[in-house]
């Protein structure tokens, strides 16, 4: 065994807990399962927008992989493609992990930071800028737009999203956000 497979992931950073609750996630937010005890992990994602945290979830392995099933094939090999050719892992939560830009650049307010953990440790993590997160919305199916949807009505209190007096473009804009990325870990 060398030392590379002795070494612990780091911890998950506060960035990536729950705002909320003002503490890390404990539980699955699609099925209530605790999550760092869940055995294959779990992802949490938060959204952003003019800098402030507008959604927030995190999803144990098995509800991650269950709404990806809901995913329109044609959907779930363009975002595997675009994974494979446009997103680099190693950029962690300070840069995109499409076009490289800077968190902390002037002007970004929307992005959506990713992670994928394992008990207390982070193993992945991406950050998303609005624009390349735009990118990415433009490549999926209504099917799968409807699957986000559903998902965000069932599991965030408060009106529907689309009977929110919204204007059509910034409605849009609302329920695009944010797919879930990677979809392989």
């Amino acid at each position: 065994m060398s030392d590379h497979d002795l070494q612990q992931p780091p911890p998950i950073p506060p960035e990536l807990g729950c705002e909320y609750e003002e503490r890390p996630f404990q539980n699955c937010t699609r099925c209530g399962e605790s999550l760092p005890d869940f055995p294959g992990g779990f992802q949490i994602s938060k959204a952003y927008k003019r800098g402030e945290c507008v959604m927030e979830y995190a999803l144990c392995d098995h509800c991650r992989m269950k709404m990806m099933e809901e995913f329109s094939q044609e959907s779930k090999k363009r975002l595997s493609e675009f994974q494979d050719e446009q997103v680099s892992l190693d950029r962690g939560l300070d840069s995109c992990a499409v076009c490289n830009a800077r968190r902390d650049a002037e002007g970004m307010e929307d992005f959506v930071i990713t992670g994928v953990c394992e008990g207390l440790g982070l193993l992945h993590s991406v950050m998303i800028c609005g624009k390349c997160g735009d990118g990415v919305q433009s490549i999926i199916s209504k099917k799968t737009r409807d699957t986000w949807r559903r998902f965000v009505d069932e599991n965030f209190p408060g009106p529907p999203t689309d009977s929110l007096p919204e204007p059509e473009e910034e409605r849009e804009t609302h329920s695009r956000t944010p797919v879930p990325v990677l979809t392989k870990v």
